[in-house]
This record gives structure tokens, sequence and C-alpha cells, in this order.
């Protein structure tokens, strides 16, 4: 077989023991993995870019064989039933992003050697900040909240080997608490501004996917997970019906006038079950769509703006018209009224200060008209 020509970086093809072409990706430091995806479509390019993060799921990196008892050994049986790691495929991502990167820096150390003063170095070292190169360029990396995931995960993890009876205390949990000083406390992503909303629709028109994508997310108040798979056959009398993919939540939501005007305003998708298709013609992936949402909001030069901050500024929006929270989780699909009691909060704080301001305001006028002297 011909040698492939300008293949990615860390890509080799070879030939299985079928005949037939596989490509697979190498590099230092990082398990070995295998495309599913044919070379130059953009199911590649997405996989291609998740080895390169490190982040995809074990189904499509093959884990190389750990020696037993070590960390790497530890993972690989933690991976190994998905469900450990959280409900959802989106929880499960995120915890094998932060315990892979554990994995592939202290793989080869026997998991019984594991100390509590050991996961303090590791913790303290991950509290600072530092910008790393990534294919997308610079990026930061580290800092308090990404110290407060790493033990987190961390305990979770030697539970785990506990259970497995391979340690016979937990060493994570035995490690010094992780306190984020309040001005470094992480807000999260950027939640949109009405003026950031306005800046977005005066760039991309009606009748653009770009568009629809803004509004799918704004009027539904979902994340991008279930905003990629929306479609026709998802409303009825009205109606927007969705199954949440994180959590598996059901949801029926009225459809706006804008978000209608916007579906009205897309040309002909045939037979397309999704109302968002790529350019190549197919439904999008949640990381091809992030990817995709980025570079439209740079486009509008709205480098801070994110697909999931659109989803806190619907949130944002209800807090602000004293939207109950019974009703606010009715939309976002929350369960606690914990988990939206911030933008409560804040919205709240704002039009307490409104009417303090206000009612000190008539106060001094009311006396002023009446000739006594404010302070006596």
């Amino acid at each position: 077989m011909a040698k492939r020509r300008f293949l990615p970086k860390y890509v080799s093809s070879f030939a299985d023991r079928h005949g037939k072409e596989r490509l697979r990706f190498r590099r230092a430091g990082q398990p070995t993995g295998y495309f599913k995806a044919a070379l130059g479509t953009e199911e590649f390019r997405i996989e291609y870019r998740a080895f390169l993060d490190a982040a995809t799921a074990p189904s499509t990196i093959a884990i190389e064989r750990a020696a037993p008892g070590t960390i790497a050994d530890l993972v690989a049986q933690y991976f190994a039933v998905p469900t450990r790691l959280g409900p959802s495929t989106v929880t499960q991502d995120k915890v094998r992003r932060i315990v892979g990167a554990f994995r592939d820096e202290h793989g080869s150390k026997p998991v019984n050697r594991i100390g509590f003063e050991h996961v303090e170095g590791i913790i303290a070292k991950k509290l600072v900040r530092t910008m790393v190169d990534t294919p997308r360029g610079k990026r930061p990396s580290g800092g308090p909240e990404a110290a407060r995931k790493l033990r987190k995960e961390l305990v979770r993890l030697f539970d785990f080997a506990v259970k497995k009876r391979m340690i016979a205390t937990n060493p994570a949990a035995q490690a010094e608490r992780v306190k984020v000083p309040v001005d470094q406390r992480s807000t999260g992503f950027h939640t949109w501004t009405e003026d950031e909303i306005a800046q977005y629709r005066a760039h991309h028109r009606l009748g653009t996917n770009a568009r629809l994508a803004m509004e799918l997310m704004l009027w539904t108040g979902q994340r991008r997970s279930d905003a990629i798979r929306m479609g026709r056959q998802h409303i009825k009398d009205g109606r927007i019906h969705v199954v949440q993919k994180k959590g598996g939540k059901g949801l029926s939501l009225p459809v706006a006038p804008q978000l209608l005007e916007a579906i009205v305003a897309m040309p002909a998708r045939g037979s397309h079950l999704c109302f968002l298709i790529n350019e190549y013609g197919r439904p999008f992936t949640d990381g091809g769509f992030g990817n995709w949402f980025r570079e439209r909001c740079d486009e509008a030069g709205l480098h801070h703006c994110t697909a999931h901050g659109l989803r806190k500024a619907t949130m944002r929006r209800m807090a602000e018209l004293g939207t109950a929270n019974q009703s606010m989780k009715a939309v976002s699909g929350h369960s606690k009224d914990n988990e939206v009691a911030h933008y409560t909060a804040q919205a709240d704080q704002r039009r307490m200060a409104d009417d303090a301001i206000a009612a000190l305001a008539r106060w001094e006028r009311a006396r002023d008209a009446i000739g006594v002297t404010v302070g006596e």
C-alpha cells in the first residue's frame, strides 16, 4: 500500500490484518488512538482535535496496557464503567479530561505509594496559573478553580481505589482542601448582555445558520448539545419538545415569535431532521458546533461570548423580570433552586438597591419641600 502524503501531525497510516487502511494517532505522553472517520471529513477533524486535546472517551482511544497496581491501571479500571464518572456524557467527558491529565503525568507510579503529601504537592502545582500551547493557540491552564476540581476528582478516584483494595486509605481526602480567594472565584462563562445580543443580530442576519443558532439557544434556554438536535419534528401545537442530553429531562417550551421568525427565514433544508446543518450538509457534533459558533461570535466582534453564555443570558433575563425560581427551572431544566439562585440574587440586589435609593431620594425631597434640614 502506498504511503499517504500530507497526513496531519501525529497521524500515521497502516494496513490492518484484513488489509484495510487504518489511521492511527501517536503522540508521546498520550495513549495511542485509532480514527473511526475517513480522512478529510468533518468527523475526522473533530476526532483529531479531540486527540490533540486528550479529551476523547475510551471507546475512541485505545488505552495502552498498564502495569498492575499503577495509577494508569487504576484509571483504566475507573474509566471502564462510564456511569462512575457522572450521569451524562457531558459530565463524563469533563471528568475524563481532568483525571486523564493526572494519569498522563503520574500513570507509572504505584497507587499504594501515594500519600496525602504527594497529592498536596500535585494540587499545589495545579494552583499556579500558566499559559500553555494548544492547537488553537495559547490558553490559560491551572489556577485555584482548576486545583479545586482536580482535588474533587482525585477524592472520587482514590475512593474507588480503596474499594478495589489497591490502597488502604484515601490520600486525596486527607489532603488539604483548596481555598479559592474571593477575587479569584470563577463566575463561569460570560453572560451575554443585551448590547451583545443586538451586536450579534446586527452582524448575522435572519436566514443564516449563525442567526438561527443564536435564537435557538436564547429562546429555549438550552445547552448547545440540545440545540443541535432540535428540528421541525420537535415542534407541535406551537411548542418545542426537548429531552435534555444532560440528565434526560423532558421539557415542553412555547416557541417564541422571535424564534419562529428565525426558523421561517431559513431556506428549505430538504429532509434534514435538524435545524442546524454544518458546511458538509450534516448535523453538527457537540464539539464541532462549539468551535463553529465560537468563530461566528468572533466574526461579530464578540470574542468573549460563547454558546453557553446564551443559556445564562436567558436565565439573566428571567431573573431581571422577577420570574419565580420554579418558572425559571421549567425553562432551563435545572432541578435545584440553588442552581438558579445566583441569577435571582443578582437581579433582586439590583431591584432592591433601586427601590432603596429611590425611597431615600423621595424622602429627602419631601423634607426639603416642607423646609426641614436633612440631618437635624
